[in-house]
C-alpha cells in the first residue's frame, strides 16, 4: 500500500508519522525543534537537516513518495527570484528592541481589522519593519515548508493562506497589507497545495501543505458544531469557527473561511521555563511537574495567590531555598495561575452565555494534568472534555488534509 509522511515543525518538537492512504498510522518519530536557537536568527539549513533526519528514520522501514507539512506560523525567510537566500529565518522569538513605534504604526493603519492579527512583538511584519534592511521587490516570502523545497529540490511558488496571513504581510482576503509591496508567491486557499519537490535517496519526493499549525490542529481535533477548542501546548489558543459574535477575537484564514481566535495565552512555554529553573536548582528532572501532578482540586479552590505567567515575567522569577512544602505550595500557585487565565477568558468573553455545548482541551498539558479539566469545569459550569488522542492533533489534521492531496 502507498505510504506518506506527515511532519509538524513545531518550536519545541518536530513531530512526524508515517501513514497509509487509508489514514492508518504506521510509525512516529520526534526530534528537537528550533526553540534552542532562542531569539536568534535561524539558519534555514536547520529545517532541512531536520527533515532529512525524519526521512532517514522512515526510509529504513518504508518506501514513500509524498510528504505533507505544517509548521509554527509566525516566521519567515526571504529569497530572491532566483531562489537565493536574502534573509535567515526569523521566528516569532526573534524580536528587536524598541518595537513599540512599529506596533503603534501598524495599529494606526487598521492592522487588526485588515489582517485579523493583533500587532505584537515577534510578528514577521514587525521583525521586517524593525530590520529595515530587507527590501521587497520581486522576492519570495518563505515559511519552513517553502524553505525545504528551495534547500532540497524545487519550489513551485505557492504559499498557503493559513501560513501567509499569520505573517502579517497579508490581509484576510490575501491582498498585500503594505502598499506598493508584493511577493512572488501565489497564495492558495484550498486544502490542496503542492509546494514542490525534495530530492532524497536519488528519488523525488512530493511536498504538500505548508499549512499553519493552528488550523491543522483544529482540523485534527474532532470539533463539532457548538464546541470550542482550547489548545494547551507549547503555545496556546482558544478557537471558534465562523462566529460573528466574537468580532474582538483575532481571525485566521481557514480554507476559504475564518477561525475566531484568542492567541498568545501564556502556556507550556512559561511552564517549561519555570520547570527548567527548578530542575537546575534542585538537580532533579521534572521536579515541578511531579509536584503539580499531586495537587488536588481542593488545593486549587483554597489557593488565593496567582502570578503573571507572561514569559518575560517568568524569566525574572528566582528559584532557591524552597523545601518540599514550599515547592508544593508554589506548584499550586503555578497551576491555579495557569487555569485562571483560561477561566477569566471564558467568563469575560461571555462564551458561557452562548450556545456552546462543550469545551475541548487539546495539547499535551491537559493530558498530563487532567485536574485542569475538573477545575475549569468547576469554575465555569461549562462541560469540559480532554481530547485523549495518542497522536498530536496537528498530525491527525495533516493525515486528513492529505486526502485532498492524493
Amino acid at each position: 500500500m502507498k505510504k506518506n509522511i506527515a511532519i509538524d515543525f513545531g518550536a519545541s518538537r518536530i513531530k512526524s508519522v508515517a501513514f497509509l492512504n487509508s489514514g492508518k498510522i504506521l510509525d512516529k518519530f520526534e526530534s528537537t525543534g528550533s526553540n534552542h536557537y532562542s531569539n536568534k536568527e535561524i539558519d534555514p539549513n536547520f529545517f532541512y537537516t531536520s527533515l532529512i533526519k525524519h526521512l532517514k528514520y522512515y526510509s529504513k522501514k518504508y518506501k514513500f513518495l509524498k510528504i505533507i507539512i505544517c509548521s509554527e506560523m509566525h516566521g519567515y525567510a526571504i529569497y530572491d527570484q532566483n531562489k537565493k537566500k536574502i534573509s535567515n529565518y526569523l521566528s516569532w522569538r526573534y524580536t528587536k528592541k524598541n518595537s513599540n513605534s512599529t506596533i503603534s504604526y501598524l495599529s494606526k493603519n487598521y492592522f487588526q481589522s485588515l489582517t485579523g492579527l493583533k500587532a505584537r512583538e515577534g510578528l514577521p511584519i514587525v521583525n521586517w519593519l524593525m530590520k529595515k534592511n530587507y527590501k521587497i521587490n520581486d522576492e519570495y516570502l518563505c515559511g519552513i515548508a517553502e524553505i525545504l523545497c528551495i534547500k532540497g529540490g524545487k519550489y513551485f511558488g505557492s504559499l498557503h493562506s493559513t501560513y501567509a496571513q499569520s505573517t502579517g504581510f497579508y490581509q484576510l482576503n490575501n491582498k498585500f497589507f503594505l502598499n506598493k509591496k508584493k511577493f512572488l508567491n501565489k497564495i492558495i486557499n484550498t486544502k490542496k497545495n503542492l509546494i514542490g519537490k525534495i530530492k532524497f535517496n536519488n528519488e523525488e519526493k512530493y511536498l504538500y501543505g505548508g499549512y499553519g499549525d493552528l488550523q491543522t490542529a483544529y482540523m485534527g481535533s474532532n470539533i463539532k458544531n457548538r464546541e470550542l477548542l482550547i489548545n494547551m501546548g507549547t503555545g496556546s489558543q482558544i478557537i471558534l469557527k465562523n462566529n460573528d459574535k466574537y468580532n474582538k477575537f483575532e481571525k485566521r484564514n481557514y480554507f476559504n473561511s475564518n477561525l475566531n481566535c484568542i492567541t498568545h495565552i501564556p502556556s507550556g512555554r512559561s511552564l517549561n521555563l519555570i520547570s527548567n529553573k527548578i530542575d537546575k536548582t534542585y538537580k532533579k528532572k521534572n521536579y515541578l511537574w511531579n509536584f503539580i501532578k499531586k495537587i488536588t482540586i481542593n488545593e486549587l479552590k483554597n489557593c488565593k495567590e496567582i502570578i503573571n505567567l507572561d514569559f518575560l515575567k517568568i524569566k525574572q522569577i528566582k528559584i532557591s531555598g524552597m523545601n518540599n512544602d514550599d515547592l508544593r505550595n508554589f506548584s499550586t500557585i503555578i497551576l491555579k495561575s495557569y487555569c485562571d487565565q483560561y477561566i477569566k477568558i471564558l467568563i469575560k468573553s461571555k462564551i458561557k452565555k452562548t450556545n456552546i455545548d462543550k469545551v475541548i482541551l487539546s495539547g499535551g498539558i491537559p493530558k498530563k494534568i487532567p485536574l485542569i479539566r475538573d477545575y475549569l469545569e468547576y469554575k465555569t459550569g461549562i462541560t469540559i472534555k480532554i481530547d485523549n488522542s495518542k497522536v498530536d492533533e496537528t498530525l491527525i489534521g495533516l493525515i486528513r488534509l492529505m486526502k485532498f492531496n492524493l
